[in-house]
């Protein structure tokens, strides 16, 4: 990779990484600290805000990490990688792996007061124009070869030792192309590269989709590919499944009883 740094007139220092194959797209990555937040078009912004941008006819998404809390920012300084450090390496090891993920561009890091503030991770645009987030509603019938599609996917990540961690619909693209359906994986910053033991694999699809029938057929395929039983797995998957949803119910229900709290007071 190219790595630069650059010392900013608002004092704060910039690092940024730029893959070499994506040299021509030096000037438009290194302006985007500043174009960030009023060009592109805004696709996704909650903690952190995505956006798309179109330069010499190419789209490209640029993610921007929110400003972490005061001892993260001493961690991703001094002690572990940033989050858009992590989801550009990760991205080229997976491709590497011959695992798609849209193609990484650059990342960069912005320290004020020698700590880090903002980062930015680059990436070509994955033009699959559909997300597995469609399986929350809807049910299964018409759409099992999707589901075992994505079943065979989630083995050979699992075989590669691939463990994503937050292995959820909306961070799953795919495709129906002639080949067959063909899926590619985002919001890489939290993967472990790991050998998996069989519990490790099954708990991976807790948060995969709310609903349990597409959870349960899923799990009964992936079994199948894998040679293990169908019962017992499916028993170990729908446990982690129903403990992180029922974590999930809970905290949604403290945040409606402190929205109530404050409305009354």
């Amino acid at each position: 990779f190219l790595s630069s740094y650059y010392s900013r007139p608002d004092d704060q220092k910039m690092k940024l990484v730029l893959n070499p194959s994506y040299c021509q797209l030096r000037n438009f990555v290194q302006k985007l600290p500043i174009s960030f937040p009023t060009l592109g078009d805004c696709i996704y912004k909650a903690r952190n805000e995505l956006r798309k941008f179109s330069y010499e006819g190419q789209w490209y998404v640029v993610k921007n990490y929110k400003v972490p809390l005061f001892i993260n920012r001493i961690a991703y300084t001094f002690f572990r990688p940033s989050k858009a450090s992590r989801a550009y390496e990760y991205a080229l090891r997976l491709r590497s792996m011959g695992i798609e993920t849209p193609a990484p561009v650059a990342y960069i890091e912005l320290k004020s007061g020698g700590l880090l503030q903002h980062s930015f991770f680059v990436s070509e645009n994955c033009s699959y124009p559909r997300m597995m987030r469609e399986f929350e509603e809807g049910g299964i019938a018409g759409r099992e070869d999707i589901l075992e599609a994505f079943a065979a996917f989630t083995v050979d990540l699992h075989k590669k030792g691939v463990l994503h961690l937050d292995y959820s619909a909306g961070n799953i693209l795919f495709d129906k192309k002639e080949k067959g359906i063909v899926f590619s994986i985002i919001d890489l910053n939290r993967m472990r590269f790991i050998p998996m033991t069989p519990k490790m694999c099954l708990a991976n699809f807790n948060r995969f989709c709310r609903d349990e029938s597409v959870v349960r057929y899923v799990v009964g395929v992936y079994a199948r590919l894998r040679g293990w039983d169908e019962v017992t797995s499916t028993e170990e998957a729908l446990r982690a499944h129903r403990e992180f949803w029922t974590k999930i119910e809970r905290k949604d229900a403290l945040k409606c009883r402190r929205k109530r709290l404050r409305f009354l007071k």
